[in-house]
């Protein structure tokens, strides 16, 4: 018997057999300081047979308690329906052999004689004979191709309506000479409606607007040079609005010699009444369809 000594070895038997880990232990559950308060409330409020009362039985005898097979015994006082199928549901009976036999022979011979003369003479005359499509051969080897599909026949040209306008352009010129003279017939009444500024007035309004303009510039260079203040910022920003609006409409009116005045209110009026009328169009026309 030999013995092996090991001297160099890295086993290690501490953790052979490992423990579960140990689980915290849980804390104590919650009880509110009024529970006992609120139960003795809860049940203060609460009466056995408040709703319906006590039944009232009168008591039984001690020496009559309940015995075997002395409870009360329902039992059905009538008896239970038959189902049964009526008259109606009942299918003719199968009949007999001897009355059976004279039928199925005479359909029998029915089914033998068969004129097939007649039957043929019958399918031709109802059948509709097939019809032949138009080729026509390209090759000297016979490559067909359809005819009506190939435009080699005058398919068109003989119809009615060849050569002539179709009716939906006819109906789309109507409708573009209608529009056209709509827009004449607007064009001229905007034009009525247009006024021109004499040159006595161009010069006043353009008088009244430099002046105006020379007022806000006044203000506008009487503002303090610190601007440190929301409500001084905000009418610095206005201050200059107004000087832009001014400086434009003075250009305006120097370029242009010849001014014409338009009233707006009239030409909503008018663009409203027009959208009315083409919307009560659209509903005829829907109406019609």
């Amino acid at each position: 018997m030999s013995v092996i000594n090991i001297y160099y070895h890295n086993e290690n038997i501490y953790n052979v057999e490992k423990k579960p880990p140990e689980r915290p232990p849980k804390p104590p559950l919650y009880h509110s300081r009024f529970e006992h308060q609120v139960r003795r409330e809860t049940k203060s409020c609460k009466d056995a047979h408040r709703t319906m009362g006590y039944a009232k039985v009168p008591p039984q005898k001690p020496d009559e308690f309940l015995k075997k097979n002395c409870g009360v015994r329902y039992r059905a006082t009538k008896s239970a329906p038959v189902r049964l199928c009526g008259p109606a549901n009942h299918k003719p009976p199968i009949p007999k052999k001897d009355e059976l036999a004279p039928v199925a022979k005479a359909a029998a011979m029915n089914a033998k004689c068969v004129d097939f003369k007649v039957e043929n003479i019958r399918k031709v005359v109802n059948t509709s004979p097939k019809k032949v499509r138009s080729r026509y051969a390209d090759t000297r080897k016979g490559d067909f191709h359809d005819l009506e599909k190939s435009g080699l026949l005058p398919v068109y040209k003989c119809q009615p309506k060849y050569g002539k306008v179709p009716g939906y352009l006819e109906r789309r010129k109507k409708d573009l000479e209608a529009a056209k003279q709509r827009s004449e017939e607007q064009s001229a009444e905007e034009k009525a409606r247009c006024e021109a500024i004499s040159q006595e007035e161009r010069l006043e309004l353009l008088k009244g607007l430099k002046k105006n303009w020379e007022n806000l510039q006044r203000e506008y260079q009487s503002l303090p040079l610190l601007i440190d203040t929301v409500p001084k910022m905000i009418r610095k920003a206005k201050l200059e609005k107004g000087l832009k609006e001014l400086e434009k409409d003075i250009l305006t009116i120097e370029n242009n010699p010849y001014i014409y005045v338009f009233d707006d209110e009239q030409a909503k009026q008018e663009q409203q009444h027009q959208q009315q009328q083409q919307q009560m169009q659209k509903q005829r026309k829907e109406q019609n369809k």
